[in-house]
């Protein structure tokens, strides 16, 4: 399973460039109505963090309020695990960010988004530890109605969180770990 991770986030990124490449030819076409509303839906999140061993593939959730037809909020919940030697690290980040449509009154559409985000870290080392970290993220993704109840859309974003610190963790490197990195994310929304 380590190898099919090691190149997700190339499979990932070549389904979002050609996605961006096709998106004129959507926008001209006929298509569905487009999905607005209030939306939430279940998500698969690929994590990678600077200086990891590898990423992490795992599930969460979002929730998303479309302000209008260019702009939404979206709350979300993930969980994920890094390896950084000996360390296992588990992370639940709870973000809020703003996404900004680029082609709204297209079903295919390209969006910007932005925010923050606040992340319960369980460290398990020698011993266990506790931290909660916050930090920004930016980022870019695709969204492609399906109905006018249903979307999906991928999303990249770079995430830029406080150091795991290691005077709070006691860890024998004597070293704080990185915990920025990116995040890539596929998801299935229902729209109410």
């Amino acid at each position: 399973m380590k190898t099919s991770l090691r190149f997700a986030p190339r499979w990932i990124s070549a389904l979002v460039l050609a996605a961006a490449v096709l998106a004129p030819e959507f926008a001209r076409a006929e298509g569905p109505e487009i999905a607005e509303g209030v939306s939430l839906g279940g998500r698969a999140m690929y994590y990678r963090p600077k200086g990891a061993d590898e990423g992490s593939l795992s599930g969460g959730a979002q929730l998303r309020v479309h302000l209008s037809s260019m702009f939404a909020l979206e709350g979300s919940i993930d969980y994920r695990k890094s390896t950084f030697g000996t360390v296992t690290v588990d992370v639940y980040p709870v973000q809020a960010s703003l996404l900004m449509y680029l082609l709204p009154s297209s079903p295919l559409t390209p969006y910007l988004l932005a925010g923050g985000g606040w992340y319960y870290t369980h460290v398990r080392a020698p011993y266990e530890k506790t931290q909660y970290r916050f930090g920004p993220h930016a980022g870019a993704g695709l969204k492609m109605s399906l109905s006018k109840s249903w979307s999906i859309d991928g999303s990249y974003r770079y995430l830029w969180t406080r150091d795991i610190n290691s005077e709070d963790l006691a860890h024998p490197a004597g070293r704080n770990f990185s915990d920025n990195g990116y995040m890539l994310t596929a998801s299935l929304n229902h729209h109410f």
